[in-house]
């Protein structure tokens, strides 16, 4: 996924975990949304995000 920021273009890889079994109705909608940084410009732009104290907005 290409994302257009004000930092520049982030490149991001996508996953999507999902739980449950079709009998298993308490897990049947649960799901994980991942995104991983694919490339060093991305990581670069997004790791002082990841440390950064949760009181703030992390993005302006």
């Amino acid at each position: 996924m290409l994302l257009d920021s004000d930092a520049g273009r982030l490149s991001l890889l996508y996953a999507v975990t999902v739980f449950g079994s079709p009998r298993d109705v308490t897990l049947d909608e649960i799901a994980i949304e991942t995104f991983f940084p694919a490339d060093d410009a991305t990581r670069a732009v997004l790791a002082p995000l990841a440390s950064a104290d949760d009181t703030e907005p992390a993005l302006a």
